[in-house]
């Protein structure tokens, strides 16, 4: 089963290298690099899943999750930043008090091994909802 997945983040190499890797394992990707590409993108389709760098530039990530929790996204998200750690566990903190489903957070540089474990969990996690939604 394909699961479509939205990478958002504003450095290119990075969001190049997170869109092969999870390529590789199967997803449909689309890369956004802005606010702006990330919203247009959400608002027009369906994602399986989500990552998303917390520093977009010229806005923040953390407006990100609140358009997701405004757009009642039932994305799983792996929220993937190079700011300190508690920058990065608070983020956490709000989108699971606005409702997302927020996965184990992953600081930069990212360790390959862990966003593709993280990824192939999504995965699995959806294929069950589905499947969950068919059998009800």
């Amino acid at each position: 089963m394909s699961h479509r997945l939205l990478v958002i983040d504003d450095a290119a190499v990075h969001r190049m290298i997170l869109c092969r890797v999870a390529e590789k394992l199967g997803f449909e990707v689309t890369g956004a690099s802005s606010f702006a590409e990330a919203e247009a993108q959400l608002r027009s389709g369906r994602f399986d899943g989500i990552t998303l760098d917390l520093s977009l530039g010229d806005r923040a990530g953390v407006e990100i999750l609140r358009l997701l929790s405004d757009l009642k996204s039932e994305a799983p998200i792996i929220v993937i930043s190079g700011s300190e750690s508690t920058i990065l566990h608070e983020s956490v903190r709000i989108g699971k008090s606005l409702g997302l489903d927020i996965k184990v957070p992953i600081s930069k540089p990212v360790d390959l091994s862990v966003f593709r474990d993280e990824l192939t969990k999504i995965g699995k996690q959806v294929d069950l909802r589905k499947l969950a939604r068919v059998l009800s």
